[in-house]
């Protein structure tokens, strides 16, 4: 409790002095989040390991992208401030209200998607080396998949009394190796067209999925430490292999789609790498295991709808 105390006394000490506030209290919401109450306005002041935000800050001003927390220059005209072994950086404090519907949410984040890759797309040439060690890193990443679940199968098809887990796994396990080998396929495809190509398209990923980031009564998404140069395609397989709870909320994909032209080797990489099926583990306690498999199920219903909307025909 002292430690807090401490921390929250060297917070207020350099915001005072970093940022000329004169802060009346702090709350913290988060880890590593703080809202600062000053006398005319309240702030946020989040922690952070490490300034590589910067980067990707200078490249949200340098194009002048909205909708995006705005950062507030320290008095050294600095975003970040160096804190012990760490460095803050501080932004306006946005009020979110909290009846504002889970789908209303992803509408706003997928159209921000939207506006932050087409407005930073650019072409980046690469020597076959890359290309290599992506094919193969993939093919082997599928491979060790296919693996993973042929030892499970066997661990559980067998069984004279299964577990429910068991049974859903065991009802479903020729699913899983239909998405395995569609993934080799959309590889070999992916391999085709990109042979006599050099070029990538790249733009700005949020990369940083939460549905407490994104703000629809100011159009704004926080929290953009994880922003980086990246594949456009990987902001959407973030969120279909790390975001269970968006299922039901697919059709709404339509909003990112209609605004962004995927080109068709984006696409065949994207359905090839949404094919390498999450891995699941059914040493847990059953009640566990009942819902690894059951977001495993949802995940591949998930496929065919997402497929579908890619518009490229399932071989």
């Amino acid at each position: 409790m002292q430690d807090k105390f401490l921390l929250f006394l060297m917070l207020q000490k350099i915001i005072q002095t970093k940022y000329d506030l004169d802060v009346i209290g702090l709350i913290q919401i988060s880890p590593h989040v703080y809202k600062v109450k000053t006398a005319n306005h309240f702030y946020c002041v989040k922690i952070v390991d490490e300034k590589k935000l910067e980067v990707a800050y200078q490249h949200l001003n340098t194009l002048h992208l909205h909708h995006f927390i705005h950062l507030i220059l320290n008095n050294e005209q600095h975003y970040f401030t160096p804190f012990q072994d760490q460095y803050i950086y501080l932004m306006p404090y946005l009020q979110e209200d909290n009846h504002i519907k889970k789908g209303m949410k992803i509408k706003t984040y997928y159209q921000i998607l939207a506006y932050l890759h087409n407005h930073s797309f650019f072409m980046q040439h690469e020597e076959d080396a890359f290309f290599k060690k992506q094919y193969d890193d993939l093919f082997s990443l599928i491979q060790q998949r296919k693996n993973d679940y042929e030892e499970l199968m066997r661990e559980f098809e067998f069984r004279k009394f299964k577990s429910p887990a068991g049974w859903m796994l065991v009802l479903n396990y020729y699913r899983i190796v239909h998405y395995l080998n569609q993934a080799h396929y959309y590889l070999s495809q992916y391999q085709e067209i990109m042979k006599d190509k050099n070029e990538i398209r790249l733009s700005l990923t949020y990369n940083h999925f939460n549905k407490e980031h994104i703000f629809v009564s100011d159009e704004t998404l926080i929290s953009i430490d994880q922003m980086k140069i990246n594949y456009c395609i990987y902001d959407l397989i973030d969120i279909f292999q790390n975001h269970d709870e968006l299922y039901d909320s697919l059709p709404l994909l339509e909003y990112y789609l209609k605004e962004v032209k995927l080109l068709k080797e984006e696409k065949i990489l994207m359905q090839c790498i949404l094919s390498i099926v999450p891995q699941v583990q059914l040493n847990l306690q059953e009640e566990v295991n009942i819902y690894q498999m059951s977001k495993l199920i949802c995940y591949l219903d998930g496929l065919q709808e997402i497929f579908k909307k890619l518009m490229i025909d399932e071989k």
